[in-house]
This record gives structure tokens, sequence and C-alpha cells, in this order.
């Protein structure tokens, strides 16, 4: 069934919402996409009329997504990735050799993660990109799957099967997230000991999510005597920062995840002796495949260089 006019009219004001999302700015977008601004206003204008909600706050200076407007720019990225590889793969010579498939763990911010346009510039070759938790993505790795991996950006610390190797990349440390009352009655000391919170509920995951990552985190909380009341942590991140925001409890986040902002919700960096509650991306690899150990010291390499 071919698309309906109506799905047309969609894409084009989600384009739009894309190019506002990215730019911060109504006629840089305008720009972008080749139109004047009143028709790109038209676009963001029905798209909110249809989903019911408020995407931008807008003032004389700047436009900011809102809460509505982080969801939907976070689903949609990938869905406009996917359209753009396809297109690729279509055009591309029925000779070219297939994309490397990698693995990337969904436990860190995007903005810590390298995009599919920067890593096919890098290894200079078509990228399939897979979002699944570490232990799995390890699993593909070893080949123990109908789709193996070449490469996989996994969180540390993890229990690394042989013959799998990996590298740091990226050291993202933990921050707490509590309303801004909380923070009020704290004062103005900027690091933050948790043990200061033991009374405060903390949303925290379930250890079968990521179990050395979970073990790890709980050894820090024993040796620290910090043991609070555990509530389970929504899966969206929003919704998590919503209930810190109504002080229902506090939460620990990497650094990278606070570019999504709310109203009512203070971040603060924990204390030094904290300083091993963190999050760690590391490239893995098995060294038995000489085609994905060759991959991996081209990719760590422009990382570092990065």
């Amino acid at each position: 069934m071919p698309p309906s006019r109506q799905w047309f009219k969609r894409c084009d004001r989600l384009i739009s919402f894309l190019a506002v999302a990215d730019t911060g700015h109504f006629r840089q977008a305008a720009d972008r996409l080749h139109l004047t601004q009143p028709p790109l206003t038209r676009h963001i204008q029905a798209l909110e009329q249809e989903l019911g909600v408020t995407l931008f706050t807008r003032t004389t200076r700047q436009v900011r997504l809102t809460p509505a407007g982080e969801r939907l720019a976070r689903r949609l990225r990938p869905c406009f990735e996917e359209i753009e590889a396809a297109w690729h793969e279509a055009s591309a010579p029925t000779d070219q050799p297939c994309p490397i498939a990698i693995g990337m763990t969904p436990a860190v911010d995007d903005g810590l993660l390298p995009s599919r346009a920067w890593l096919e510039a890098h290894l200079d070759q078509t990228v399939d990109i897979e979002r699944q938790p570490s232990s799995r993505l390890l699993s593909r790795l070893l080949k123990d799957d109908a789709r193996p991996l070449s490469l996989a950006l996994v969180g540390l610390p993890i229990t690394l099967p042989e013959p799998l190797e990996c590298h740091i990349v990226a050291d993202d440390p933990l921050w707490v997230l509590m309303s801004d009352a909380l923070a009020e009655r704290l004062g103005e000391d900027r690091d933050v000991d948790l043990c200061r919170l033991s009374d405060r509920p903390l949303f925290w995951f379930s250890r079968r999510d990521n179990p050395d990552y979970f073990d790890h985190c709980e050894r820090l909380f024993r040796i620290h005597g910090y043991q609070p009341q555990r509530l389970r942590e929504p899966d969206d991140h929003h919704q998590l920062l919503a209930l810190v925001a109504a002080d229902e409890g506090i939460a620990l986040a990497p650094q990278s995840f606070l570019v999504t902002h709310r109203q009512g919700v203070t971040s603060r960096p924990l204390s030094p002796r904290w300083s091993d509650l963190r999050t760690r991306l590391a490239l893995a690899w098995n060294r038995h495949d000489d085609a994905s150990c060759r991959l991996a010291q081209r990719l760590v390499a422009a990382l570092q260089s990065n």
C-alpha cells in the first residue's frame, strides 16, 4: 500500500522538527532546509497541534526542547539514520562489502557514543549499529549468534570472556539528581557525599540489567556505609526526572545524561571519595578475528585523537 498524502505531510513536519531541534534556531533550521521561516514555523505548529503537545519553549534568544520534544527527538533520530543508511545501501555498488556490525550499549547517553557518520568516516566502510545490553553484545562478539558483531562499545566493569579484549575510550562520572527543594536544604556545597542522603530513597536499576556493574556499585555502597531504601528505576529517563522533581527520591546518572534538563531537578557532582562511582565505555573485540583486530586498532586511534 503506497504512503498516503498525510504520511508525506508528517514526514515534512518531522524533518522540520529535527532541524529546529538540532540547530536550536528557527532561522538556521530554515536555511538548512532551504525554506523561508514562515512555512517552517507552520510545520512545527501543525505538528504540535496534531500531537497535542508543546515541543519547544521559545524566547527571543533561544529555542529549547520541552520534555515531550526531547522524547520525540530521541525516537526520531535513529529512524532517520536508518533511512539514510538504507539510501546509501541501495545506491552502493553490488560488489561493495557487507556493512560492519557494531554493537553499542544503551547504558550511556548518545552524546558519549560516536555517531554512525563518524564511524563510517574513520573506518571507511558502511556501518550497521545495534543497541543491546553489554552482556548480549559480548555474546555476539564470541560468535554465539547468527548475527555476530565486529566490534562493540560496552559499559565497564564487565566480565570479559576469552578471547575478547577491550580498550577504555570514555569515562563518565556519576552525578546525583535531586529535587530543587532537597538541594536548597543541603545548602551551597557543590560536591555531595551520598551518605548525607541516606534517608532519601534511591531510584536504582535491577541487578539482572547489568550484574557486573550492579555488584561494583553495591560494593562501593557497602564500603562507605551507604544503604538507602531502593526504588525501581523507570526505564524512561524523562519519567525518572519527573519523579525526582516531585521529591519521590534521588537518582544517580552519568554526567553525559545531564544534557537532558527538567525544571525542579538539581544535579550535583559526587564528593571525591565516590570517584570510583562512574561509567566507563570500552571498545571490545575478538582477538581471534583478524579483521576485527584491524578495525579496533583504527577505531582506537581515531577515538584517542578526537
